[in-house]
C-alpha cells in the first residue's frame, strides 16, 4: 500500500517532528529524508596487509644485519691470517715482514718508546724528610700532636684565606705551632715566637713542605713538616670572634690544644692554643657564669666585660660572651669537645698560662 502524504500518528517521519535520521531505520528510500550515516570504508584486507608489509622490513633489516657481521668477522679472520703468515715469512727469511732487516727503526715506534720511557725525577729531598706525622724543627724531630688543614677561617665573607696549621712540642716540651698560610696571592709559614719568615718550599706532592725562619738573633734555621696522611686531622674545637652584631664577617681559629690547670684549686681554668697563635683561658668554669681571657697574635689582651656564659652538654664544653680590650669589643664563642673533652685534656704546666 503506498505511503500518504498525510501524517501517520505510528509511523515517524519528518513531518511529525521526528529527526529524519530515525525515520525507517533499517531502509533508506529517500522518500523520508533518511541520511545514511559515513562507515569505514576501508577494505577488510587493509590492516592484515600493513603487518604483513612490517615483517617484511623486518626480516629484511635482520637479513642485511646478519650479512655485515658475517662480512666484518670474515674480514678480522683474514687479517689475522695474514699478521701469522708475516710473521713465518719474516722467520724464514730474516726480515721483518714487511722487507726490513730485524735492525730497521721504526721511527714511530721510536718516537712512542721515547714518550713512554721518560725518566721522572724525583724531589731529592723526599728522602731526607722525617716519618709522616712528624716534623723536624731546627733538625730535632717531634711528633705532630695536632694539625688541621686546609682551614677557612674568614668564611663565608673570604674564601680565598686558608690556613693549615701543625702543632707539636719542642726539645723543651714548650707548646709550639706552624701555621702555613695562602692569602690568595701568595704563601707563608709563621710560628708561634717572634721568628721571621723567610722562604717556603714544598718537598714532593703529598704536602710536606720546608720553611725557612731566621730568629730574633739573626740566626736562620729550618722546620720541615710531613703531615700524616692515614691520621685524623682535629678541626672540631672551634673559637669564633665576630665585631658585636656583625654575624656575617666571623673570625674562626681552630683549637689545636687544651689543657686543664688542676692546680688551682676549685676554679680548674681551661686553658687552649689555636691556630695562626691565639690563646685563649676560662675561668671560674665550676659553674654557668665565668669569664674569659683572649690573648690574639699580636699579644693584645681581652678580657670579659661581663660574666660569659658557660654551657656543658655531656662532654662539649662551651663559653660565649663579649671581650674588650678599651674601647674594642669582640663577640667570642669557644667550643671544646669534638676532638679534647675537659676529661682527656692534658694538666697544664706554668708556662701554659697567659
Amino acid at each position: 500500500m503506498p505511503h500518504s502524504d498525510a501524517d501517520d500518528p505510528t509511523v515517524p517521519t519528518g513531518r511529525a517532528g521526528v529527526d529524519p535520521l530515525l525515520a525507517y531505520p533499517t531502509e533508506s528510500t529517500g522518500s523520508t529524508g533518511q541520511i545514511e550515516r559515513p562507515g569505514d570504508q576501508t577494505p577488510w584486507w587493509f590492516v592484515p596487509g600493513l603487518c604483513a608489509v612490517a615483517v617484511f622490513f623486518i626480516g629484511l633489516l635482520a637479513t642485511i644485519n646478519q650479512d655485515r657481521t658475517s662480512d666484518r668477522l670474515a674480514a678480522e679472520q683474514d687479517a689475522a691470517s695474514a699478521s701469522s703468515a708475516s710473521v713465518v715469512a719474516a722467520d724464514a727469511d730474516g726480515t721483518d715482514g714487511a722487507g726490513r732487516e730485524p735492525g730497521a727503526a721504526d721511527t714511530t715506534q721510536a718516537a712512542s718508546a721515547t714518550d713512554v720511557d721518560v725518566p721522572v725525577t724525583l724531589d731529592p729531598r723526599l728522602e731526607d724528610l722525617p716519618a709522616a706525622g712528624t716534623l723536624l724543627f731546627d733538625g730535632v724531630a717531634s711528633p705532630i700532636v695536632a694539625r688541621c688543614e686546609v682551614q677557612l677561617p674568614f668564611d663565608p665573607s673570604d674564601t680565598d684565606y686558608q690556613v693549615s696549621s701543625y702543632f707539636f712540642f719542642g726539645p723543651g716540651r714548650e707548646r709550639m705551632l706552624i701555621d702555613r698560610i695562602f692569602d690568595g696571592e701568595s704563601e707563608q709559614a709563621q710560628l708561634l715566637d717572634d721568628s721571621a719568615f723567610v722562604e717556603l718550599d714544598d718537598i714532593g706532592d703529598a704536602g710536606a713542605f720546608a720553611a725557612t725562619f731566621d730568629d730574633v738573633d739573626g740566626n736562620r734555621f729550618e722546620v720541615v713538616v710531613n703531615p700524616a696522611t692515614d691520621s685524623a686531622e682535629q678541626c672540631g674545637d672551634r673559637l669564633v670572634t665576630n665585631e658585636p652584631g656583625q654575624f656575617t664577617e666571623t673570625h674562626t681559629r681552630i683549637i689545636l690544644d687544651v689543657c686543664i690547670d688542676r692546680t688551682s684549686g676549685t676554679s680548674t681554668p681551661i686553658v687552649g692554643l689555636t691556630s695562626e697563635g691565639a690563646r685563649f683561658e676560662i675561668l671560674q668554669p665550676g659553674g654557668e657564669l665565668g669569664e674569659i681571657v683572649f690573648v690574639d697574635r699580636d699579644e693584645s689582651t681581652m678580657r670579659s666585660a661581663a660574666p660569659a656564659f658557660i654551657i656543658r652538654n655531656g662532654d662539649n664544653t662551651s663559653a660565649s660572651g663579649v671581650v674588650s680590650e678599651g674601647a674594642n669589643d669582640l663577640d667570642i664563642t669557644i667550643d671544646i669537645g669534638n676532638d679534647v673533652t675537659e676529661a682527656d685534656a692534658r694538666t697544664c704546666v706554668p708556662s701554659d698560662r697567659l
